[in-house]
């Protein structure tokens, strides 16, 4: 019984510290970001809104058809926070020309159950998860996904995307590509998820730390005082980007600071995927070996 009101005081509790945020997030002014408007014709049942950041100059038609770039993305998820995530894909994305060329390319930052080996449950109104999160048993992976124009790789529909970076499509993939070196690194490394702390939006936070982009007003860190007409992302200003990461010695080490578009595209499509995530859960300690068969 203890227990179980344990855990109903600590949903309450982070009910009510959501209530807070969000109260102060809308009596505060709105982020400096400028509202894009280039998808709305040729995707009317799109909702999500979409900005980018001041410094970013909206590009010419001719230019538009070859750009790419790279944006933050958001989800709403349980009690009012979001799960932001990073994505790379041609500006001029939603053409007709290029619908399900499976050109978009994502990378998110997941919360795993180490003990199951499968997707921790975040459902604020079941005891048992909040059992597993206290015991340890959660833990933070990265997953790299590409997929086709109608996003059907998760049942969830985005609320705001954030350009932060405009280049050529072979400057844009190989972001993607660094992204996933390091996603390579931590999934190897399982470090615990923390739910107000290193989670998944710090995850998206050191997407941009390693590239140098700043982290767009729209999502910012959840401390009271930072909040400004912003949507409540938990954990933004926490990065984990290790100590001494040059991207240039990245891209020399993994073979692909100098490959064509075509071949960055290759590579890019053969690191996606949660079996790549899921086959890197560490043996736990008193685990049993796996019969024969």
């Amino acid at each position: 019984m203890k227990v179980k009101l344990f855990l109903k005081k600590l949903a309450l509790s982070f009910a009510l510290a959501v209530g807070v945020y969000r109260g102060a997030e809308a009596c505060a002014p709105a982020p400096d970001v400028t509202q894009v408007f280039n998808n709305a014709a040729a995707v009317p049942a799109q909702t999500a809104t979409e900005y980018r950041l001041p410094s970013l100059k909206e590009p010419d038609a001719a230019a538009a058809k070859d750009l790419w770039r790279v944006r933050v993305g958001a989800w709403e998820i349980g009690a009012g926070g979001f799960h932001t995530f990073v994505e790379f894909s041609p500006y001029d994305e939603n053409d007709k020309s290029r619908v399900n060329k499976n050109e978009v390319y994502q990378i998110h930052g997941i919360a795993c159950d180490e003990v199951r080996r499968t997707w921790a449950q975040l459902h604020y109104d079941q005891p048992s998860n909040y059992r597993q999160y206290l015991h340890g048993d959660y833990v933070l992976k990265g997953l790299g996904i590409n997929f086709d124009h109608d996003r059907k790789y998760f049942a969830q529909p985005s609320v705001a995307y954030v350009d932060v970076f405009y280049g050529s499509k072979e400057e844009v993939l190989k972001m993607y590509l660094d992204g996933m070196t390091y996603v390579d690194k931590l999934n190897r490394e399982n470090p615990p998820y923390i739910l107000l702390d290193y989670n998944s939006n710090s995850f998206q936070r050191t997407m941009l730390d390693m590239q140098g982009i700043e982290q767009p007003a729209l999502f910012v860190p959840y401390r009271l005082q930072a909040l400004g007409g912003r949507i409540w992302t938990p954990g933004t200003e926490r990065s984990l980007l290790p100590e001494g990461w040059n991207r240039n010695k990245v891209r020399e080490q993994g073979g692909y600071a100098n490959l064509p578009a075509d071949e960055l595209e290759k590579r890019a499509r053969a690191l996606q995927g949660a079996d790549r995530m899921f086959s890197t859960f560490r043996e736990l300690p008193g685990a049993k070996p796996a019969g024969p068969g």
